[in-house]
């Protein structure tokens, strides 16, 4: 299996996929920062209704701009919490969409998927699902994996890997690429670096 270091510089050209997130009421987020502010409305100037605290848990209720509106999961408090503050639990399993669909992490890179699919004639993503630890695990679609190249496959992880990072405001996180029950692609946050492994499936051009 290769195992290779990759530059950001690499997929940094990836960025301009890259959209604002689209709200997911359902989802839940554990607070990131010390002690954060809950406040009455999506705006530093609102009243803070009261603080919640590193580890808390919060589920979504709405999002406004840089702002979430969450319910605290411990005191069933509800308010607003300045999004970069967050980090993503768990995702909703009652949500709507597509469970192919990018939209909920970035709407832009979900409309570049969805004219490439018009133009392929068939779908990239069957079902794309957030794990534990900064997860992100996309299942491409069979016609997908039959028709596409080795170099295809390893580029549209990268790609795929700059837009969870975006979407993450550049913390930690891994992506795994491939069908279920395979060996994936997978690229992974290190301390020197993302660390790309590609299994031996994609040793081969098609």
């Amino acid at each position: 299996m290769l195992r290779a270091a990759l530059g950001v510089g690499v997929c940094g050209l990836m960025m301009a996929f890259g959209g604002p997130a689209v709200a997911s009421p359902g989802d839940t987020h554990t607070v990131t920062g010390e002690r954060v502010n809950l406040r009455a409305a999506p705006t530093d100037r609102a009243s803070i209704r009261s603080t919640v605290r590193r580890g808390d848990e919060l589920l979504e209720l709405k999002q406004d701009g840089n702002w979430t509106g969450v319910r605290n999961m411990r005191t069933g408090e509800e308010g607003w919490v300045f999004t970069d503050l967050l980090r993503q639990r768990s995702t909703s399993t009652l949500g709507g969409g597509e469970r192919g669909s990018f939209a909920r992490y970035s709407s832009g890179f979900d409309r570049l998927i969805g004219r490439v699919n018009d133009e392929l004639g068939y779908k990239f993503a069957d079902r794309v699902e957030v794990g534990e630890n900064g997860l992100l695990r996309v299942t491409p679609t069979q016609e997908w994996l039959f028709n596409t190249s080795r170099e295809a496959k390893i580029y549209a992880a990268l790609a795929l890997y700059q837009m969870w990072k975006g979407h993450n405001n550049g913390r930690p996180v891994s992506l795994a690429l491939g069908e279920r029950g395979g060996t994936p692609i997978t690229i992974e946050d290190a301390a020197n670096g993302p660390i790309m492994d590609l299994p031996a499936l994609v040793g081969s051009s098609r």
